[in-house]
């Protein structure tokens, strides 16, 4: 399968659960936790809001080192598709029609690619649509809507490669790998609601059901089984945010916000041995549970003085839920964690326009997916308390600029290992810097980069593993680099082009093995507008790098060291037609 996830502050996005991530404010992680970007097309979403660290209270389960919401396009009176084929044996369509009349806005999507891969069986097919009906009154008080998504996709999987298999030819599949693959499908549906109940009052609601399907086949050595884990997901929930604003309580700015958010799953996780995708029996693993959280935050943000802004929140959480193991017969509850608090504070010092000082703290939390049910084990949840200080600068129109310095020290971290078993790592400790430049020398031109830096080792692994203390935890990069330069001139033609810069990292517990995966991609894109139509190139890799997007460390396994290859230099052709 291919994945639909990133990587914020030093976690490993293959094992840990650590990014939140929503679309149009509603929850899209699954029932393990992880964050699924799949479903969602480029040519659909509007924007992307990042938001590092642990400060935000919005969000409890699922957010431990960041949160991302995607922001769809809505509105307006506009017909776009979009054409593009390229390398691979690649095809795409997308298209977005949207209409708004006496009040009504109707907005429609539908999107569909399919692509051989560039390596053998790793042939893909997906398709999505959605549609969103929104209904705001005459005097603007209150929005009203509806949100209807569907995706669905098939894949195949090549398996991972040793590194001679690499080096020798890397677009070959694992020989035992070839009937691997997936199965995904998701439907949602949501319905919205922003009410002004005066000019300083505003609620915000909303209220959304959710059911995935998905089947992932995979082998991962010649003598090993085949594998079907088998997932189905249904969730529900809703959400609520009460905003009052008023610079009337003796400082130039208050915003008091209450929210309150609650979720509950009914899923089912089960794994088969199979040969070449057909069931060899019943499960050998089979889990029917369901489980829930209600959570709830009161925050407070004032711009005290015109060169202080101070933030305080207080979030609490509950879990709950059922859990029953087919095989065995057995059934418990989910853990008694009480009450989960996690408060936040932050501060913003401007001593001067375009100049801001910043630091914040805040906890997050996570409770491990498989280790909820587990009764016998003492392990609390995982308590992530992380602090951030820096300075942001943007003095002049054409320049803007970030560093910040963080840590995050987070105990009882557990994490899933690639055969989907939990793994305590004990207490872990991130720190690191980001930097941030943006440029403009030009009205043309743009110059931006970013530069991330992680240290991420093992405080206190516990009795269990005293030999990993201090040890760097595996599949973390050192570093991370993104520099680009954009160019906009005013006869149409545009030009993106840019570099994405990797460190090599550590792939076992003691850091023995020699480090891997570092590598450098550059990606151009170069377009022409004309009035109604976009003719556009993208070539990726440009410099045709070999590299492994992944490798892995399959302690006794074959190969031991496992590489998934990253494409080849690729060419694709786009145009984009606006009615």
């Amino acid at each position: 399968m291919i994945h639909g996830t990133v990587s914020l502050r030093g976690f490993d996005p293959n094992s840990d659960t650590a990014v939140r991530l929503n679309v149009d404010g509603i929850p899209n992680n699954l029932a393990s936790g992880y964050m699924d970007m799949r479903p969602f097309s480029s040519f659909e979403i509007e924007r992307i809001e990042l938001v590092k660290g642990t400060f935000d209270p919005r969000y409890g389960l699922n957010y431990v080192g960041g949160n991302i919401n995607v922001v769809t396009k809505q509105g307006g009176n506009v017909t776009k598709v979009k054409l593009l084929t390229g390398s691979y044996d690649t095809y795409e369509v997308d298209a977005v029609v949207a209409r708004e009349k006496n009040n009504f806005s109707q907005t429609y999507f539908v999107s569909y690619r399919d692509t051989d891969g560039y390596r053998d069986h790793s042939e893909m097919e997906k398709g999505s649509m959605s549609g969103k009906w929104f209904y705001t009154s005459t005097d603007g008080r209150m929005s009203v809507g509806a949100i209807a998504r569907f995706f669905n996709m098939d894949a195949n999987a090549p398996g991972y490669l040793s590194k001679e298999e690499f080096k020798d030819d890397p677009t070959q599949m694992q020989s035992f790998a070839r009937t691997d693959g997936g199965e995904q499908t998701n439907k949602q549906g949501s319905i919205h609601l922003d009410y002004s109940l005066t000019h300083a009052l505003n609620w915000s609601f909303k209220v959304y059901a959710q059911e995935l399907e998905r089947s992932r086949w995979a082998k991962f050595s010649e003598t090993g089984n085949q594998q079907e884990r088998r997932t189905e997901e249904t969730q529900y929930g809703a959400i609520s945010t009460l905003t009052y604003e008023t610079r009337d309580w003796g400082v130039e700015r208050l915003t008091l916000t209450w929210g309150v958010d609650y979720q509950y799953q009914d899923d089912l996780y089960q794994r088969y041995v199979t040969v070449d995708r057909v069931r060899q029996g019943a499960p050998y693993t089979d889990w029917d549970y369901d489980q829930g959280y209600w959570g709830s935050y009161l925050q407070a943000d004032s711009d005290v003085l015109s060169w202080l802004r101070l933030t305080g929140a207080m979030r609490v959480d509950y879990l709950f839920g059922e859990f029953e193991d087919k095989v065995s017969g057995e059934k418990r509850d989910m853990i008694d964690y009480g009450a989960i608090w996690q408060p936040k504070i932050g501060a913003v010092i401007s001593p001067y326009e375009g100049y801001n000082l910043f630091a914040n703290y805040g906890r997050t939390f996570q409770a491990a997916w498989t280790g909820r049910f587990n009764e016998d084990d003492d392990t609390d949840y995982s308590k992530n308390d992380g602090w951030e200080v820096g300075f942001k600068v943007s003095p002049v129109n054409w320049l803007a600029g970030r560093v910040a310095y963080w840590q995050q020290v987070r105990s009882d971290e557990v994490v899933t290992n690639v055969y989907g078993d939990p793994e305590n790592l004990g207490e872990t400790k991130r720190r690191g810097w980001d930097f941030e430049l943006n440029l403009k020398p030009h009205e043309w031109v743009t110059l931006w980069g970013s530069y991330s830096r992680v240290n991420a080792e093992y405080a206190d692994p516990g009795p269990a593993n005293p030999e990993r203390d201090g040890k760097d935890l595996k599949n973390i990069p050192d570093y991370a680099i993104k520099i680009g330069v954009d160019l906009e001139h005013p006869t149409g033609i545009s030009a993106h082009v840019w570099m994405e810069k990797q460190s090599d990292y550590y792939i076992d517990y003691l850091n023995e093995l020699p480090k891997v995966g570092d590598y450098e991609v550059v990606n151009l894109d170069l377009k022409y507008t004309f009035p109604v139509i976009t003719i556009g190139v993208q070539v990726r890799n440009l410099l045709d790098e070999e590299y492994a997007g992944f490798i892995w460390y399959n302690e006794g396994g074959t190969p031991e060291i496992c590489y998934s290859p990253g494409d080849e230099r690729s060419y694709y052709a786009y145009a984009t037609l606006d009615f």
